[in-house]
């Protein structure tokens, strides 16, 4: 990990969701990859661009691009 460590609630405004829900996410093992430093848990940037990618990746609502031959 290189780069600063983001606290839960900048984490939360990076993604651009909600702190409740990251700490939901993160309740339940389904968020990013966070540490523990003390009594702080933290971020790091890549792996919260990683977490994001795989969600936009298999996001069921989200707008993919087609090539016009979807076999029906």
């Amino acid at each position: 990990m290189i780069g600063p460590a983001l606290r839960m609630r900048d984490a939360a405004r990076y993604c651009g969701i909600a702190y409740n829900t990251l700490k939901y996410l993160r309740y339940r093992r389904l968020g990013p990859t966070s540490y523990r430093h003390g009594g702080l848990v933290v971020f790091y940037q890549d792996d919260l661009d990683a977490w994001m990618r795989g969600r936009l990746e298999r996001e069921p609502g989200v707008a993919q691009h087609s090539t016009g031959t979807d076999a029906a």
